[in-house]
């Protein structure tokens, strides 16, 4: 008796109609609904011992092992966070003390410590094969100090008088900047980020740039290496034509990223700032995709951030990365976030990933969110609303071809419940994070309340009501299952 109970309950549950997901391959998405997942390849994964030249993982500053075979080995872990691409810190040779990627001593060859071009070719194809596309960072601006040029003459010319160098971080500071101005240096970089693409297969290139770098360069650039389905952009906001026209696909706004971790890093911090940067880039980037990101390396972990204003980093991620991942762009996520991992504050002074210390809130946040921006196109495609902000909590709304997600992000202290303006009649938001519901008041308005520091995503749908046939359903399921276990019961007391 027990058994055939058993057994009808699973004939029924396997009868239920289930969703299917439209995987990547089986269509060709537009960047902007890409999820990356980006990885400084010296501190990702030791592959193989068999290129740990000159490694020290003691050393902050030196090279700890990290490998293209490391990163191989690693793109089943990625894909099952939900990412759709990849982004690797640059892999072109670097001198000693480059283990970041900008002290370049050869713009056309994979860093021995690294692996190969013939590696670098099967991570592109391994990551294919996973529906992973690929972004190579690839410095345009920058050179080490040991790089063969600084000692020929004929290269005299190449270079910017050292009062004009514009480093864009710590890694940049003293290195020589090109001058990409010079057409024979122009000639170069492009025939060399030309020769990556081609070599490798890579679906897009992330230049790494200074802000001397003018819109000539990247238009050279993008009639040498663009196509329909690549993605070229850069790491700075470029002149407004450079996008417009066409020459580059998108741009990285630092501003934006330091307005995320300064709002984020404590409770009570508003979130305007973010809106009106994201108003100002559209009237200007109108025509492109706007990368974004809380962490790229470049900085010290927005988890030490956290940590230095006393607050608890799983919370603060999980309200910045829902921030990051429904709001415009393509949402950039720096490896160990998972973790999460903190740098005390020290820049590049973070060991070789441990794929074992991952936080399950924050890995449960990262998966529902990239899961959200594949079934729900308004999250990528839709327009950007906002409809509340106070002390920290803001509401916004984005809507697609008649689809409607409603975000609420409550980075308060306190409780906040706001009116819902505009909504029709007989509607209802269901909640994908926290499993809430608003439903139409008696006097005809919706309410939308949050708890402190939490954060939740709205489908906009039709009130249905109660499913009383499903409610109905588990309840006669669950009571076959009862009265199975009472008549064993019963059997085994007889006997």
């Amino acid at each position: 008796m027990m058994k055939r109970a058993i057994v009808l309950i699973l004939i029924i549950l396997m009868a239920l109609p289930l969703g299917i997901q439209v995987s990547a391959a089986e269509e060709s998405h537009p960047w902007q609904e890409e999820s990356v997942y980006r990885i400084q390849v010296d501190r990702f994964m030791n592959g193989t011992n068999e290129n740990d030249q000159t490694v020290s993982p003691e050393d902050p500053e030196a090279y700890h092992g990290g490998d293209l075979q490391g990163v191989i080995d690693q793109l089943g872990y990625i894909k099952e966070l939900g990412f759709t691409a990849i982004e690797l810190s640059p892999i072109v040779s670097n001198s000693e003390d480059g283990a970041h990627g900008f002290a370049v001593d050869d713009f056309r060859a994979v860093e021995e410590r690294f692996g190969t071009m013939e590696k670098a070719k099967e991570l592109v194809e391994e990551a294919h094969s996973k529906d992973l596309k690929v972004i190579l960072d690839f410095p345009i601006s920058y050179a080490s100090n040991e790089h063969p040029w600084m000692e020929d003459e004929s290269k005299d010319g190449w270079f910017l008088n050292e009062e004009e160098w514009v480093p864009t971080n710590v890694w940049q500071e003293g290195l020589p900047e090109l001058d990409t101005s010079v057409p024979d240096v122009r000639k170069y970089l492009v025939d060399a980020a030309s020769f990556w693409v081609n070599e490798t297969g890579v679906d897009g290139l992330r230049l790494a740039a200074s802000p001397n770098v003018d819109t000539a360069f990247y238009q050279s650039m993008a009639k040498e290496v663009q196509s329909p389905d690549f993605f070229l952009f850069s790491n700075t906001k470029p002149d407004p034509e450079t996008v417009t026209e066409g020459y580059l696909d998108g741009f990285s706004d630092q501003r934006y990223q330091q307005e995320i971790r300064k709002s984020f890093a404590q409770f009570d911090r508003p979130l305007n700032e973010l809106y009106s940067l994201y108003e100002q880039n559209e009237e200007l980037y109108s025509e492109g995709v706007p990368v974004h990101a809380i962490d790229d390396g470049t900085d010290a972990r927005f988890t030490h951030l956290a940590v230095k204003e006393g607050q608890n980093p799983v919370t603060r991620w999980k309200l910045a990365l829902t921030y990051l991942f429904t709001s415009p762009g393509v949402p950039v996520m720096n490896y160990g976030t998972e973790v999460p991992l903190d740098d005390g504050g020290t820049l590049g002074d973070i060991r070789m990933m441990n794929f074992k210390m991952s936080d399950e809130q924050i890995e449960e946040r990262i998966e529902n969110l990239t899961s959200m921006r594949k079934q729900f196109k308004a999250l990528t495609h839709g327009d950007y609303q906002l409809l509340h902000k106070e002390d920290g909590f803001a509401v916004f709304k984005r809507t697609y071809e008649g689809e409607s997600v409603v975000v609420a992000v409550n980075n308060s202290s306190e409780t906040k419940v706001m009116k819902m303006e505009n909504m029709e009649e007989g509607q209802q938001l269901r909640g994908l994070l926290q499993d809430g519901m608003v439903r139409q008041q008696k006097d005809g308005t919706y309410r939308l309340g949050m708890e402190r520091e939490t954060a939740d995503v709205f489908i906009v749908e039709e009130d249905t009501g109660y499913n009383w046939l499903f409610i109905g359903f588990v309840g006669g399921v669950l009571s076959l299952f009862v009265i199975g276990v009472t008549a064993v019961s019963i059997k085994n007391r007889k006997e």
